[in-house]
């Protein structure tokens, strides 16, 4: 059996979103986007706060260049105020003219792109306080959408960020986190990124929230642990797939509790599910090959080019690290 502990910890550092480069850079993005919403909203006031994968700490470098971040505009006012959701989402698109926006059922979105740099965009959010502590209810709607689709959906925007925090400690929920980026980068190289055929980060994410389960030995002599994606990461899809008969069924874990791949039609969910399939079958098959290099070039066609891949032979490895002990030695 094999680990490649290191490989796996390259490949995240390859995906993951950083906090000093790409993470600044969208944080940079946002603070404009609020600092003009801000000057020039017509409206009440508001507070914001990160959410999504931005505030979860499991986002990935996205592989068409779009980067995102979600944030939730919490105005100061009732939903009692403000009977039509959509009229204040739409205070917000006019404050800010200037910027290219669309009005969408779930957020407002705004874009923004630097000549020579990646396109950037800002989902936002809006809420208003719910009348219990910590809740709130979102503006759900979109010009033109008949009275049944514009609504205040009571929910808890940071409710899985609160349950990963609470149900791992530290270094398992550091693990955790490291899973759901490796299958978002599963899910951006197999899955369109377009409608609702692909599965969503978000429900990925409260998967790993019910079903991922930390793989770990601790080495007594050192007195450390050591952590391996690849069982853990391989342990997360299996059950996934036990699961996924006829339907993967995954809830937020908050009211309204929706099934977060309800989404997805019985046609795409089979698609996901064969796509699981053949995840689980690669991965266990690297699990179980002896041969470090087979093993990460197996890895490398399941999750990408970014997955290092291993030079020579176990057998090469372990000599070449023998000698190198040796020489130390003396």
């Amino acid at each position: 059996m094999t680990s490649l502990q290191t490989e796996f910890n390259k490949f995240n550092d390859a995906i993951r979103l950083g906090w000093d480069n790409e993470q600044a850079k969208l944080r940079e993005r946002r603070d404009a986007v609020l600092d003009r919403l801000r000057e020039r909203l017509d409206g009440p006031s508001f507070s914001h706060f990160n959410q999504g994968s931005y505030e979860l700490r499991t986002g990935v470098k996205p592989v068409d260049g779009d980067y995102d971040i979600d944030v939730g505009l919490r105005f100061n006012t009732t939903k009692q105020e403000w009977t039509d959701p959509v009229a204040l989402k739409q205070r917000v698109v006019e404050a800010l003219s200037g910027y290219k926006v669309e009005l969408r059922r779930p957020c407002v979105t705004v874009y923004y792109q630097r000549r020579n740099e990646p396109l950037y965009h800002v989902d936002l959010n809006v809420y208003v306080p719910a009348e219990t502590d910590e809740m709130l209810h979102l503006a759900v709607g979109k010009v033109g959408d008949a009275g049944k689709l514009k609504e205040w959906r009571y929910t808890d925007p940071l409710a899985l960020s609160k349950a990963i925090e609470a149900r791992f400690a530290d270094d398992d929920r550091e693990q955790c986190r490291r899973a759901i980026r490796y299958l978002k980068r599963w899910k951006d190289l197999n899955f369109s990124l377009e409608g609702d055929a692909a599965p969503k980060g978000i429900g990925l994410t409260a998967a790993a929230l019910q079903w991922f389960a930390p793989s770990k030995e601790r080495d007594g002599v050192a007195n450390r642990v050591h952590y391996d994606d690849l069982r853990a990461l391989s342990g997360l899809v299996s059950t996934m797939l036990a699961n996924a008969s006829p339907r993967l069924v995954v809830k937020l874990p908050v009211s309204p509790g929706d099934d977060l791949f309800r989404r997805m039609n019985d046609e795409q969910m089979s698609v996901f599910r064969d796509k699981l399939q053949e995840l689980d079958d690669g991965l266990r098959r690297a699990l179980a090959d002896t041969d470090e290099n087979s093993a990460s070039r197996a890895l490398r066609r399941l999750l990408g080019e970014d997955f290092p891949e291993v030079s020579g032979s176990s057998t090469v490895r372990r000599a070449a690290g023998a000698i190198v002990s040796s020489g130390s030695a003396g």
